[in-house]
């Protein structure tokens, strides 16, 4: 008997070891994002803007109140940071210490209001989709086109909605609305639209795509074309999911948890 309650102790201790590491970040946030070195940028629903390194511990923190509410944050390059607030259709970039670098007003810059969705280019510019002339657009920080698309409707048979853009150095991905992603070149030539289950947020790394829908956290391979479920027992629904390295970043309504996985 003593023996098997040894194996039993022993059993238990491995299993103990192999526990993923949890840490949470207390908190009600409307939206988070994270960098390639996994820090999380976080927005409470007062527009306070937060860095944590993937340990959970605060790093800066800033509020520019009078630009109103923050529309997304676009992390690619942790070295700057663009904070999109599109009531005022402004551009702000900081660096890594939330310190600010500059601005850009596209109002101002690009003659153009209402642009709904914008992204960092792989080269420090900015994408973003013309909502005049549905066409994506690449520019630099002083307004000069360094290429287009042509009209993106062309290639849909859906009302383009624009939703959110992705820029991972090789292509470009646009949502268009809650089921379909245009892919583009980094000239902005449209190469395919790809059709996932509704799904709210997405990253890419590599050749896989990353979204989380209704049904999960799902990997869809862009080579392979093949839908996976993400290997990891959720315990409930998140509002939001990424991923970076083997670190696991899970929203819910009070909180954000940096989970390390196997994958």
């Amino acid at each position: 008997m003593k023996t098997n309650k040894y194996i039993l102790i022993i059993i238990f201790l491995i299993s103990a070891s192999f526990k993923p590491t949890e840490i949470v970040i207390n908190g009600e946030f409307k939206m988070f994002t994270t960098d390639n070195i996994g820090n999380i940028y976080a927005v409470t629903h007062k527009n306070d803007i937060i860095k944590y390194d993937k340990k959970g511990i605060k790093k800066a923190e800033i509020n520019l109140k009078v630009l109103g509410n923050v529309s997304l944050i676009d992390a690619s390059n942790p070295l700057e940071i663009y904070v999109y607030y599109q009531d005022q259709g402004i551009i702000k970039y900081f660096d890594n210490n939330l310190n600010t670098l500059g601005e850009t007003n596209l109002f101002k810059t690009y003659d153009l209001n209402n642009i709904q969705v914008i992204c960092r280019s792989y080269d420090n510019g900015i994408w973003f989709l013309d909502p005049i002339n549905l066409k994506l657009r690449k520019c630099d920080k002083k307004g000069n086109l360094l290429t287009e698309s042509v009209i993106i409707s062309n290639f849909s048979d859906t009302a383009i909605s624009p939703q959110m853009i992705l820029d991972d150095g090789k292509f470009v991905y646009l949502k268009i609305n809650s089921k379909s992603l245009m892919k583009f070149d980094i000239l902005a030539n449209y190469l395919n639209t790809i059709t996932l289950e509704n799904f709210s947020t997405f990253q890419v790394k590599d050749e896989n795509i990353f979204y989380k829908s209704n049904e999960g956290f799902w990997v869809y391979n862009t080579v392979s074309f093949e839908k996976t479920i993400f290997n990891y027992n959720f315990e409930k629904t998140y509002l939001n999911i990424r991923t970076e390295g083997n670190l696991l970043y899970l929203q819910d309504n009070q909180s954000i948890k940096v989970v390390e996985t196997t994958n």
